[in-house]
């Protein structure tokens, strides 16, 4: 006898209470069964073998997993990784397992707790100066405005002041959420611009904009610059250092109370895409932007005003790029809301078989969904309308309103 079989994908704990509730189950069950439902990874790194073993013999010992190094059993090793594997209700039980353990288990717990938390983190409030935005509630939309001569896509388009203020009004119109103006190429191979120089071409910008009640967000690594440009209006910094080109970034933010965008990159614009290999591309890019978020924390910027971009085209290949858009999920266990800046990048032009920078629109668009549906918050575009519709539907597809 064959009857109907189907793997359910399962993807919130409203979809899991709604397929009990239509085959009868007792409304006490449900609450019961619904967090067995969910089965996580949850990866610690720098484990001693000692450390390694208990956490693996817990994990088991509640019908968990626990993967470590070959050598951990032994202590042939001084340090190894872990993936811990379990359903949320094992892994909330193996936490309080480890609270009666020493070797500093107890507060790898609390890490381990505090990610798995973060990881269903749905949205928070950003606040700045008179107003605040929420993140999360719907997929927000970051308008590029260029004034520049020289980025990759829209060089010289917006380098005139007028022209620039009407194309930031007109990305507002679009439904941008907040635009974001740059005044330095960050395209591969860049030129670097001087503070004066590139003061002279955003502030009247930001200013401009400020005064139609716009949200601003000033994209630069320059302290000074930062500075005048929030003196001018400008209420978020985007800086792709993530405050790592001028010590004193982090000063301005903090005073200013300015939320802030911390990116991935490695090396500088000019140099970034001559080394893109990674022995662990996740890894390491995890581990660098939660090293930035605490040296925020550490200087004064509150750490709910933070907010994390893997960087993608910012030194990373064809594949590196594709791996961190397909695991975008994982840094949500930082606990911060993220944005991705795919917009017509070269990677698109390649996975659509080579087309130009002017033919990406829809590459963009479907990237821009990938993240959206992988756990990305904010989107920063350059084709703020298509974005807009895109997000509406993905939001839908996704239970995000």
């Amino acid at each position: 006898m064959r009857l109907p079989v189907r793997c359910l994908e399962i993807a919130s704990e409203k979809m899991s209470r709604s397929e009990m509730e239509r085959i009868g189950v007792d409304p006490a069950g449900v609450g019961i069964m619904a967090p067995k439902h969910f089965h996580y990874n949850l990866k610690v790194e720098g484990l001693t073998p000692a450390q390694a073993n208990i956490l693996k013999q817990e994990m088991l010992s509640i019908g968990g997993e626990a993967a470590v190094a070959r050598g951990a059993a032994s202590c042939s090793v001084e340090r190894t990784d872990a993936i811990v594997s379990g359903t949320r209700k094992q892994l909330f039980e193996f936490f309080e397992k480890l609270k009666c353990q020493s070797l500093g288990l107890p507060g790898i717990a609390a890490s381990m707790s505090e990610a798995l938390e973060n990881s269903g983190q749905r949205s928070c409030i950003l606040r700045f100066r008179d107003r605040s935005i929420t993140i999360g509630a719907a997929t927000l939309v970051m308008g590029i405005l260029n004034v520049t001569p020289d980025s990759f896509s829209d060089g010289g388009d917006f380098l005139d002041h007028g022209k620039a203020v009407l194309r930031g009004l007109d990305l507002s119109a679009e439904g941008a959420d907040w635009i974001d103006v740059g005044g330095e190429s960050t395209r591969p191979g860049a030129q670097a611009v001087d503070a004066e120089e590139e003061m002279r071409r955003v502030l009247p910008v930001v200013e401009a904009l400020s005064k139609q009640g716009l949200t601003v967000s000033i994209d630069t690594t320059k302290a000074s610059v930062a500075k005048a440009a929030i003196e001018a209006g400008a209420a978020i910094i985007n800086d792709v250092s993530a405050m790592k080109m001028d010590e004193d970034m982090a000063d301005v933010a903090a005073r200013a109370g300015a939320p802030v965008v911390l990116m991935h990159m490695r090396g500088t614009p000019r140099t970034m895409q001559s080394d893109t290999v990674y022995q662990d591309l996740m890894g390491e890019v995890f581990g660098w932007l939660s090293a930035r978020i605490e040296y925020a924390v550490s200087k004064g910027i509150d750490r709910e005003s933070i907010i994390i971009d893997p960087g993608l085209g910012f030194g990373k290949s064809y594949e590196g790029n594709l791996e961190l858009l397909s695991r975008l999920r994982e840094f949500k266990s930082l606990g911060r809301p993220i944005l991705v800046g795919a917009s017509r990048k070269s990677f698109i032009g390649k996975a659509m078989g080579g087309a130009e920078v002017s033919e990406r629109l829809i590459g963009t668009v479907a990237a821009s969904s990938v993240a959206i549906m992988n756990g990305a918050a904010i989107l920063r575009v350059h084709d703020v309308k298509e974005a807009r519709e895109a997000a509406r539907v993905t939001d839908a597809v996704a239970g995000i309103s």
